[in-house]
């Protein structure tokens, strides 16, 4: 018996001093698509700067996400993009790799073409995968689902969708 609480001891005293605040910046590429039911997808890329801070405990992590992008759209003619996103993500550190998934309730993004702007209101599902590549530093791909149901106040119909894939670097502290 006084071994097994030896060992329980030691397990958890290990898995607290492993527990910690992280703050983990990044900066990264996206690449996207808005669909919009009985038109044709539109193109859409930009550059992204992100903030995570959260807590990990010694497999499970949790976090704050904040994202902004600018970027443009391939509308006719060409609309400059931006958006900022704050959700949260929750996700696993194994070795060498961290997979995500994260939610933002509020997704707001502006498209703006010849003095005119837009703003489209919904909620967004990322999912992702950090791969470490140098003890602070981690390659993420993440994928972002879009769904808009607003646009510019006004309920919408049918949704607008919009999918981004972002390659990035970021460093975990």
């Amino acid at each position: 018996m006084k071994n097994l609480i030896m060992i329980c001891s030691l397990v958890l005293v290990g898995q607290i001093a492993n527990a910690g605040a992280f703050v983990e910046p990044y900066i990264g590429m996206t690449t996207g698509k808005f669909k919009v039911t009985g038109a044709s997808d539109t193109d859409s890329k930009g550059t992204a700067l992100g903030l995570r801070a959260g807590y990990q405990m010694v497999i499970p992590w949790i976090a704050l996400d904040v994202k902004i992008l600018k970027g443009s759209a391939e509308t006719n003619p060409e609309s400059d993009m931006s958006f900022t996103d704050v959700g949260i993500t929750v996700g696993a550190s194994v070795p060498f790799v961290r997979p995500f998934i994260g939610y933002i309730p509020a997704a707001k993004t502006k498209l703006e073409a010849n003095g005119a702007s837009d703003e489209y209101e919904g909620s967004a599902l990322k999912l992702g995968i950090g791969i470490k590549i140098l003890p602070l530093v981690d390659i993420n791909i993440e994928k972002v689902d879009y769904t808009f149901k607003e646009v510019d106040g006004i309920s919408l119909p049918d949704s607008i969708k919009h999918e981004t894939l972002m390659i990035g670097v970021g460093m975990t502290f």
